[in-house]
């Protein structure tokens, strides 16, 4: 294990304010471009999602 892991993100709360310094940092173009890539994996997810017929179990487990 690296001695110089950020343990200050190690939580909920720090996690998210790592999020948050990210997402600031970020340019308008950036943010924007992110939100996309966000929109197209959930468009991607959701025809995953109804393709799976009813009842099929996902990564060995039970069926959501």
């Amino acid at each position: 294990m690296a001695d110089d892991f950020d343990w200050s993100v190690a939580s909920w709360e720090g996690s998210r304010r790592a999020q948050i310094r990210r997402w600031m940092s970020m340019t308008l173009r950036e943010r924007l471009e992110m939100l996309e890539e966000m929109a197209r994996l959930a468009r991607h997810m959701e025809e995953i999602r109804r393709r799976r017929p009813a009842g099929e179990a996902v990564d060995g487990g039970q069926a959501r």
